[in-house]
């Protein structure tokens, strides 16, 4: 069985999943891209963390190509909400965003809909907003956190 999903090119962006046997050939040029990504969420996730969930297949790593240079990467998994299944965005990172994004989320879409999935899911940073708004995303709510100190 093949398992590789193979994507039509267009404008000049190839998404690629990166999958079985080419897992290590990409594992250390796409880990730098999203390494800034992970790092703003170090107090939860390690890269570590990231790559061992790329390994045991609960994260799936992607690879975008703009002409025949790799330019970005995310990874994706999907939750099991108590109601509904989504594909979550879990990290990105590369250059030219504008250029690719629609494209990859094409892809996602596509992905999330022969998958039975009920939507997409994404965090990002407050400059992501614009792109994911043009991009067919509404933002629900945002993410705030408290520390509690530990008294001792």
């Amino acid at each position: 069985m093949n398992n590789v999903v193979e994507f039509p090119l267009k404008s000049g962006v190839f998404v690629k999943p990166i999958v079985e046997d080419d897992i290590d050939a990409y594992i250390e040029k796409i880990i730098p891209m999203i390494k800034p990504a992970v790092d703003k969420n170090e107090r939860n996730v390690s890269i570590d963390n990231v790559v061992e969930d790329i390994l045991d297949t609960r994260s799936l790593m992607w690879a975008v190509y703009i002409e025949d240079t790799l330019s970005a990467a995310f990874t994706t998994s999907v939750v099991l909400h108590p109601q509904r299944k989504t594909l979550f965005i879990e990290f990105m990172g590369g250059v030219n965003m504008t250029v690719w994004m629609k494209t990859a989320l094409e892809v996602l879409k596509k992905l999330a809909k022969d998958g039975g999935l009920d939507g997409i899911e994404a965090d990002g940073r407050v400059g992501f907003s614009k792109i994911a708004k043009d991009n067919g995303f509404r933002e629900m709510y945002r993410h705030f956190e408290m520390e509690i100190k530990k008294s001792g």
